[in-house]
Parts: C-alpha cells; structure tokens; sequence
C-alpha cells in the first residue's frame, strides 16, 4: 500500500469524502493507508501504532462508512480508556458523518450525569463510544443493547490494561455478539494484549506503523550528561531559564513522578504529576489546569501521557532516559506540534551514552550536546 494514498482510492460514500475534504485532510496517513482498506473488509485487525498518527480516522472512516443508517440497532462498539479520549473520538466520527443523515452516537464516561447517556440510549444510537467502566454500568442495567454489534475496537488497548481494566474489557468482550470483527490499537503489544487478540479475535491481520519521524524534524533536541544526584538541580536551572513555557517532565517510574512533583513545588513552581495511579477526574482537573496554563510543570509516566494532545506545549525534558527509540518519539512528539516549533532536552547518565547513540541511529534524530541551562532557541 502506497503510504501517500489518498482517500478516493477506498470506494468512501460522497458524504464521508466530503466530510474528510471538510476536516482539511488530503492524504492518508501510513497507519490510514496501512489500516482503512483490510478494516472495511472486514478483517480482524491489530493494529500498532502510537498517538499522533493519525489512528483515530483509521478506524473512524470505516466505521463512519458501513454503519447502517437504516438499521436502529447499535452496531459499532469504542472502548477507550478514557473519559477525555471517549470525547475526543466522538468529536471525530461526528466530523466524519456530518454529512451522513440520521447518524446516532451515544458517547459513555464517568463523571457525567447518567440521565444525559441514558436519552441518548433511548435514541437507538448507531455508534457507541464508551469508558469500560460505564459501559458495564449500562449492561448492568440493561440500558445498553450490545446484541446487534458488528464491531467493536478497542482503543488504546495496553492503556487499558495499565489501568485495570482486564477484567472489564473480558466481561464487554463475552457480552457482545461472537461473529463480529475485532479491531485492536495499541501503541504496544505485550503479553497481555496478545492473549486478548488470541481469545477474541479471528486470524487478525497485524499492522505496526512507527510514529512519523516527520514529527521528530519539527523538534530542536539536546542531551546533556547529569549526574544521577545532579538531575534536579540541571532541572531547575532549565525550567528558571525557561520560565514563560508549557514543559512537559518524563520520568520512568511513579514514585519520582509524586517525588520530583513536590520538590518542584517547593521551589514555588506550578506543578502536577501524571501517572497509573491517579484517578480520571483528578486526571480531568490537572489536564483542564494544564491546557488553561494554571499549571506549567506536568511530571509524567509514559502511559499516562499516553493520549496527551495539548498543542502549545514548548519543551518536553526526558528527566530519565526513555527505554526505547519508541519511547523517545513519542516524548518529543508532545512537542512541535501543529506547524509549531518545540525543544526536547534529555537528561543521561554516562552509562547511558551507548542506549542514546542506539535511538539517534534508529530515530535518524540530531540530538546535540548542551548545558542543562541552555535557553530554548525556538
């Protein structure tokens, strides 16, 4: 598959053509490319790939474009791991349908008064955009009718798994249709996902798509070599130096993301920490605080950045040293976003020069050397 397809190539309807032509999009992303045709045919997928790639219209077009508008029964079926990820992803199949009359959509989260998901139940939606938490309050109560379900994709799958929701996505999984087809996105696959696709999935196609390294050349990237007791002072003196910007912190592990918050606290800096443990409406209210420049540390684990779309984000400071070339584009991805340029500085230690020459060489990145107190030159 030609990874610049355009759109026209895939048999779309005229109203889901114009409604991407509408949403500005001209060319297929790989993923898109890789992922729209097999997906319309009906195939079980797997599907690789990481945030910002463009993986919501890879399943949104084929879903926007064989949902039967005649038939009252809800026939797809999105889980996503989150309230912000659920509403994000209605937004774009809205856009993808607008022109596609009496499309129905009934988006599902915690947090929101159940009377509201409850008329949009009663309205016989088409598409079910849902939280696995909420989604089996519904099934509990019999509001939601899964029985005509034709295909369900699962969004964001290991952040699923990282959140605990195993034993939910095995109860919707049991209480939707077996002959239906089984979409899988996950930006990794470890045992826990694949033991999944071995119990619910039929011959899946595998598709992987590394993040665009276009993505990379819009990020001015810099490491310095720290030692391990020096990290938080280099830290300081970046984010002083930088004081008017968004930054965004990773770290590897949860606890040095409660620890480093704190200690950036108090310093008097606005700070707040992201990680598997903190619940969805605190997750809510630091991510709204976040957008709205009330914060301008975020401290975060790799999973719980998972998802992360804030487009002003300046810096990005891998205070660890990410595990794999993955992990580092995905990073320095949060940056440089929406024709913006963005700084990405990486903090190692001198045993960890060899791993950072390896993702310099798979990523083709330049990372130059600096002072941790360099000043953002974007």
């Amino acid at each position: 598959m030609n990874e610049k397809a355009t759109f026209d190539q895939y048999g779309l309807s005229p109203g889901i053509q114009q409604a991407i032509r509408a949403m500005g999009f001209e060319q297929a992303t790989p993923i898109q490319a890789k992922a729209i045709k097999p997906f319309l045919a009906g195939r079980d997928l797997i599907v690789q790939a990481p945030t910002g790639t463009g993986k919501t219209c890879a399943f949104g077009i084929p879903v926007s474009e064989f949902v039967d508008t005649y038939n009252k029964n809800a026939q797809v079926l999105i889980l996503s791991p989150t309230r912000e990820l659920a509403i994000q992803t209605s937004g774009v199949i809205k856009s993808l349908t607008k022109y596609k009359e009496n499309v129905r959509l009934a988006t599902l989260y915690g947090g929101e008064n159940i009377q509201k998901q409850l008329a949009a139940l009663r309205r016989n939606p088409q598409i079910i955009i849902a939280t696995p938490g909420r989604l089996l309050d519904h099934i509990q109560r019999r509001t939601a009718k899964l029985d005509g379900i034709q295909t369900v994709v699962l969004d964001e799958a290991d952040r699923m798994l990282d959140m605990g929701f195993k034993q939910d996505l095995n109860r919707i999984l049991k209480a939707v249709p077996q002959q239906r087809q089984t979409v899988l996105f996950s930006a990794t696959l470890p045992k826990e996902i694949m033991a999944i696709a071995r119990s619910y999935q039929h011959d899946a196609q595998h598709i992987a798509v590394k993040e665009d390294t276009l993505t990379v050349k819009t990020v001015e990237q810099f490491y310095t070599t720290v030692a391990n007791g020096a990290k938080k002072h280099a830290l300081l003196s970046l984010l002083e130096r930088n004081s008017d910007t968004l930054s965004l912190v990773f770290v590897n592990m949860k606890h040095r993301a409660d620890k480093l918050c704190k200690d950036l606290k108090r310093q008097g800096i606005r700070a707040e920490a992201l990680h598997g443990d903190v619940k969805q409406q605190k997750r809510e209210r630091i991510m709204a605080a976040f957008r709205a420049g009330e914060i301008d540390v975020l401290v975060a684990t790799d999973v719980a950045a998972r998802g992360i779309d804030v487009r002003n984000i300046d810096i990005v400071i891998n205070y660890d040293l990410p595990n794999d070339s993955d992990c580092y584009v995905h990073r320095i991805g949060r940056t440089g976003r929406a024709n913006r340029c963005g700084t990405a500085y990486t903090f190692i230690c001198q045993d960890e020069i060899k791993m950072l020459g390896t993702i310099m060489r798979e990523t083709k990145a330049v990372i130059t050397p600096a002072e941790p107190a360099l000043t953002a030159a974007c």
